[in-house]
C-alpha cells in the first residue's frame, strides 16, 4: 500500500503539473475503446494505471523471487502482467507510449526505493511518527496544489471548453484522500491493533471473502454519499477525498481490528 500510494502520490503531482490531454483530445484521429475511455479520467501523463500496475504486481514480483523455482516463475509472470497492462493503455487508445514508459521509470523507481525504506520504518518502533507527518503534509499539499493552480484552457470551435481542469484534477483530490486515510489507519494499527497476518489459509480465505463482501458495500456508500456532499455545496474533489479517506482507513485499520477480535473464536472453533 505504502508503494502504491507513494507512486500515486508521484503521479497526482506530475498529471496536474505538466496537464496533457488524452491522446484523442490531441489528435481526432485516435478511437480509443468506449469502454476504456469512460474509466480514463484525469489528465494523460504519466498513465495512472500502468504505475499501478508496476507497484503492485512489482511488489509481488519482489516478494516471490527468494530462488525457490515457482518463485522465480511467479516473478516472471508478474512481470509479463505489468508489461501486458503497460501496452493494453496504448491499445486501448487512453495513453501515449510517453505516457507508459515514463509511469514504468517512476514506478520501479518508487518500488526500488520502499523496498529499502519499509524495513528500515518496520525496524524502528518510533519511524511511524516521521512517517506519517511528512505522508499527511505531502497529501495536503496534493490537495492545495490541485485546488489553487491555473490549468490550462482550451476551446473547441464552437466555443467550449474542451477540458475543464478542475475536473481532470478530482483524480488528485481521490489520491491524496486515500492515501491520508491509509496512513492514519496504518499508524493507529501499528501502534494499537497490531493484527497478525501468520494465520491458517482457511482463516486467510475467510478474510479475504470479508474484505470483498465489505468492500462491494463501503464501495457503493462512498459513492453516494459523495453524491450528497456535492449537492449540498461541497466540491467534487474534496467529496470523493474525503470518501476515499474513510475507505483506506476502514481497510487499514477497521478490517484489522475486527479479524484481532474474531481470531480467536475462529482458532477455537477449529
Amino acid at each position: 500500500m505504502f508503494t502504491l500510494y507513494t507512486g500515486r502520490i508521484i503521479n497526482g503531482f506530475i498529471k496536474i503539473t505538466a496537464c496533457v490531454y488524452r491522446p484523442w483530445i490531441r489528435d481526432a484521429r485516435v478511437l480509443p475503446v468506449p469502454e476504456a475511455q469512460t474509466g480514463a479520467t484525469g489528465y494523460s501523463f504519466p498513465s495512472g494505471h500502468t504505475g499501478n500496475a508496476v507497484s503492485v504486481w512489482g511488489g509481488l514480483a519482489i516478494d516471490t523471487k527468494d530462488g525457490r523455482k515457482i518463485s522465480k516463475k511467479l516473478f516472471i509472470f508478474f512481470s509479463i502482467l505489468i508489461l501486458l497492462i503497460a501496452f493494453s493503455r496504448n491499445y486501448l487508445g487512453v495513453h501515449t507510449p510517453q505516457d507508459v514508459i515514463v509511469s514504468l521509470v517512476i514506478g520501479s523507481v518508487t518500488l526500488f526505493a520502499m523496498t529499502k525504506l519499509m524495513p528500515i520504518i518496520e525496524e524502528k518502533p518510533n519511524a511511524d511518527i516521521p512517517v506519517l507527518i511528512i505522508g499527511m503534509a505531502a497529501c495536503i499539499l496534493l490537495i492545495l496544489y490541485a485546488a489553487f493552480k491555473p490549468y490550462p484552457i482550451d476551446y473547441a470551435a464552437d466555443g467550449s471548453v474542451i477540458v475543464e481542469g478542475s475536473k481532470m484534477a478530482v483524480d488528485s483530490y481521490k489520491t491524496a484522500g486515500g492515501a491520508m486515510g491509509m496512513l492514519a489507519g496504518w499508524f493507529i494499527e501499528r501502534r494499537f491493533i497490531k493484527f497478525s497476518t501468520d494465520v491458517s489459509n482457511g482463516e486467510k480465505a475467510l478474510r479475504a471473502a470479508f474484505c470483498i463482501f465489505t468492500y462491494t458495500i463501503l464501495d457503493g456508500f462512498a459513492g453516494n454519499t459523495a453524491d450528497m456532499l456535492v449537492s449540498a455545496g461541497l466540491s467534487t474533489g474534496m467529496a470523493k477525498a474525503a470518501m476515499q479517506f474513510v475507505c483506506l482507513f476502514y481497510f487499514a485499520a477497521v478490517a484489522p481490528a475486527i479479524f484481532k477480535l474474531f481470531s480467536p473464536l475462529f482458532r477455537s472453533r477449529k
